[in-house]
C-alpha cells in the first residue's frame, strides 16, 4: 500500500522535439515576413506609390487617395448639355435647345425607358446622346468636351472634329 505522504518522483524534463523546433522556427520567420511586409507597405502609402497618386479617383479608391480636383469630377461630373457652346449664346438658350434635342432639363440624357436591362440601358443611353450631339451640332454648337480616351473618341461630335 502507498502511502499517501510518500514523495513522489517529478517526471523527467520534456525537451522540445524536432517537430517542435521547425514549427518555432516557421512561426518566427511567418512573424518576420509580416513585419517586412509591414514596413514596406507603410513605406509605399507614406512616399504616396499606391494606384491613384491623387489623379485618378473612382468609387473603389478611398477618399484619402484621391487629390480634390479628381474628387470633385468624380461626385459633380459636367453635364454634356455643358460641354457645348455657340457664339452670342447664353445659358438659358443653351437648356433649351439642349431640351429640344432630346436631353433632360437637368443637362443629363435619359434613356426613357423603364424595364430596360442594364445592356439595354447602355446602348439606349449612348444613342439617345449620339443622337442629342448630332442636333446640338445641326443648331450650331461646338462640343467643347473631351475627346481623349476611347469612349469620347467615338462620339459623333469628336468624329465631326477629326474630318
Amino acid at each position: 500500500m502507498l502511502c499517501p505522504f510518500a514523495i513522489r518522483a517529478l517526471p523527467a524534463p520534456v525537451l522540445p522535439s524536432a517537430a517542435m523546433r521547425t514549427s518555432v522556427s516557421l512561426v518566427r520567420s511567418m512573424m518576420l515576413g509580416m513585419r517586412v511586409f509591414t514596413l514596406l507597405f507603410s513605406a509605399s502609402v507614406l512616399g504616396g506609390c499606391t494606384v491613384g497618386n491623387w489623379n485618378i479617383c473612382g468609387p473603389q479608391t478611398p477618399r484619402a487617395h484621391c487629390g480634390k480636383n479628381a474628387y470633385e469630377r468624380l461626385v459633380n461630373p459636367v453635364k454634356p448639355r455643358d460641354m457645348w457652346a455657340r457664339q452670342h449664346t447664353d445659358a438659358s438658350v443653351l437648356s433649351h435647345d439642349w431640351q429640344a434635342c432630346g436631353g433632360l432639363p437637368s443637362g443629363g440624357i435619359s434613356p426613357d425607358r423603364l424595364g430596360a436591362t442594364g445592356l439595354e440601358t447602355v446602348y439606349l443611353s449612348r444613342d439617345k446622346l449620339y443622337s442629342a450631339q448630332r442636333c446640338m451640332m445641326d443648331k450650331g454648337y461646338e462640343y467643347t468636351g473631351t475627346c481623349e480616351g476611347e469612349v469620347p473618341s467615338r462620339y459623333p461630335a469628336c468624329q465631326a472634329r477629326s474630318e
